[in-house]
């Protein structure tokens, strides 16, 4: 198996450094988690995915075995994306994307290595994997009966899926406990049925049938250990228990170099969707990487007491001359709609380049009846709905995407709009994709490198995007050029009304960047700055210039007020989240604890909070004034 040794450390760097504006100095913390095999637990701003992009880049430059890969597994797709971002720096990153190696989702790996080829030894095609998708089908398919049985239980129609249990596969009825001669459980075994016949399945699923697979299976395991020698997993603690359990199944061996990072003090996705949360490593020992590259050190010092796992928190950053310190808008009801214009005038005191990202975050969008006088990220912005929260417009032709990627720079984000808009022409066009064991699927992302691997136009058309994105914007008679070209490369027919649609001169202007920031759930206050409002699940990674965050109401507790006594007394024993009991106060106030301080640990410069006025004590004041936390009082 391969090592990393300091020297191999020295000599990426000094290949990498010469072209960067800023050089990377890797810390010892840092060269010990990529000298070992450890689980690692990275602090916000540490520059986690950089860390794990210059491993698989010493790795790849080492790698020998033509027909062994390196394994990268994330929780979502932009983890995965943040990763290839990363390995794009340099020319041995590009052999990562190929085979024999794998970077994509634990769903991806599942599906790809595991499930799909199982379902297919079945006689079962799989034409597609998506929850709504599946949803959607059985509501149209149910009988009338049988949707009325499951409402009067108050059973769930997405309940009607396989699962792995006690060591079998078994088919999970909603409102049954067993077999029934009901007319209303018929109708549901028929309609699961017809849907499995239409190749449609729940992404958990996947699971089941792993499991089943690798359970019948014994050489299985043995294959996947040694068709990948060395496993990392990035952003390990939103990983479920069911996702952790299978892959440490197959992976957690002393064949296999098995490495995780990940903070666990970030762990807000616990309990999502009815699921457990992974124990193996949210709970582990594991070495720590404290110094972070994103706050102030007046942030870092008030951020210790939100730490979970009382993570001695650092920063490499320089306290700036002039920027206000932290501050604490205390209001009372009179006075809440004074909250966000008064942030407003605390970030105006900083230089105009210190103030570009500003956002107001709150852990709680809408109380839906939970909470007697509830207290909300609209309670501050009447005009709060979570669900218009910014996002970039979806192209609607490829020459908008190519026009949008241009407006949003040589970053992942544009790459992305251009590869998405490749996959739909493909989709127009009706081809099908083939994938590294041959066999043909709907085109999809996951699936695109394969597809033109295939058809060995991976590298070509890769240049022909480049040129696009550094070029100008495009013109109808170039851009005509530029698609005949496109349908030689992609063999893409020419007598499709759709594709031909989609592939035409679109004279529409690209929205600007800026004009998609400020598009929705912005406050702008009276001297011109904009603060975005947000939740702060949907924040979780972001970088921001100065961050207010929100104090709101779950239930009968306030979440600010039961974390200022952490905020306090450092040393103060941290809650701890029961899975089984999350409804307790110890475990809201838990996960209080962690949303808290993802979203304190977003600011690079301010750092601020509002909580009503009757909830902080006296005591508590003074307390916080000596720990340099400036008090605003609203009245």
């Amino acid at each position: 198996m391969i090592t990393i040794v300091e020297n191999d450390i020295d000599e990426l760097l000094a290949v990498l450094n010469p072209n960067r504006a800023t050089p990377l100095v890797l810390d010892a913390s840092r060269r010990q988690a990529m000298c070992g095999d450890g689980d690692v637990q990275a602090c916000p701003g540490s520059g986690k995915t950089t860390l794990v992009g210059l491993k698989l880049l010493c790795l790849i430059r080492k790698w020998t075995a033509p027909q062994q890969g390196i394994c990268v597994l994330t929780h979502t797709n932009v983890a995965r994306d943040e990763i290839l971002k990363c390995l794009s720096g340099h020319p041995s990153g590009f052999s990562l994307r190929s085979y024999p190696h794998f970077i994509g989702t634990i769903q991806e790996f599942i599906n790809t290595y595991i499930a799909m080829p199982s379902l297919r030894s079945k006689g079962l095609t799989v034409a597609q994997i998506d929850d709504d998708h599946c949803v959607t089908r059985l509501e149209r398919m149910i009988s009338v009966g049988a949707r009325a049985y499951l409402a009067n239980r108050h059973a769930s129609l997405s309940d009607l899926r396989y699962r792995w249990e006690d060591g079998n596969l078994m088919l999970k009825t909603p409102a049954f406990a067993g077999p029934s001669p009901s007319p209303s459980y018929a109708n549901l075994l028929s309609i699961k049925s017809r849907l499995q016949a239409e190749g449609a399945f729940f992404y958990s699923e996947m699971y089941a049938y792993a499991h089943e697979a690798l359970s019948s299976n014994a050489g299985l395991t043995a294959s996947l250990r040694h068709r990948f020698p060395v496993v990392l997993i990035d952003e390990m603690q939103d990983v479920q228990k069911f996702q952790d359990d299978l892959i440490n199944s197959i992976f957690d061996h002393q064949s296999v170099h098995y490495q995780r990072f990940g903070d666990p003090d970030q762990s807000i996705f616990d309990g999502v969707g009815g699921e457990l949360p992974n124990t193996t490593y949210n709970t582990a020992e594991m070495q720590p990487i404290s110094e972070s590259h994103r706050y102030c050190p007046a942030i870092a010092g008030q951020l210790r007491g939100l730490s979970s796992r009382k993570l001695p928190l650092d920063t490499s950053c320089q306290a700036s001359e002039g920027d206000p310190g932290s501050a604490i808008i205390l209001f009372s009801g009179a006075t809440l709609d004074q909250v966000l214009g008064r942030f407003a005038e605390i970030v105006e005191e900083l230089p105009e380049e210190r103030r570009r990202i500003v956002k107001a975050v709150g852990g709680v969008a809408e109380n839906n009846g939970e909470a007697a006088a509830p207290l909300n990220i609209g309670s501050y912005w009447p005009g709060f709905q979570r669900n218009l929260q910014p996002q970039s417009p979806k192209p609607n032709s490829m020459c908008q995407a190519v026009r949008q990627s241009i407006a949003n720079g040589t970053s992942g984000p544009g790459l992305s709009l251009i590869l998405d808009a490749v996959v739909t022409a493909f989709r127009l066009a009706n081809v099908r994709f083939r994938n590294r064991a041959g066999l043909e699927t709907s085109p999809s992302r996951a699936g695109l490198f394969d597809h033109l691997r295939s058809l060995n136009i991976y590298s070509p058309l890769r240049r022909e995007i480049a040129q696009w994105m550094l070029g100008a914007e495009p013109v109808e008679d170039e851009w005509d050029l530029r698609m005949e070209a496109l349908r030689d490369l992609l063999h893409l027919p020419d007598n499709n009304a759709d594709l031909n649609s989609f592939l035409a001169f679109d004279g529409t202007a690209a929205e600007g960047v800026e004009e998609v920031v400020f598009q929705a759930n912005t406050f702008v206050s009276l001297g011109g700055l904009h603060v975005e409002l947000a939740t702060i699940h949907s924040v979780k990674g972001e970088t921001h210039d100065a961050t207010l965050v929100l104090e709101t109401k779950y239930r009968r507790l306030f979440d600010l007020k039961e974390m200022l006594p952490h905020i306090i007394d450092q040393a103060r024993p941290a809650p701890v989240f029961d899975p089984a009991h999350p409804l307790t106060n110890v475990s809201i106030k838990a996960s209080f604890m962690k949303k808290a301080f993802v979203a304190s640990s977003r600011p690079r410069h301010l750092l601020c909070l509002a909580m009503g006025r009757d909830r902080m004590t006296d005591a508590q004041r003074q307390s916080l004034t000596a720990a340099g936390w400036t008090i605003i009082d609203l009245g």
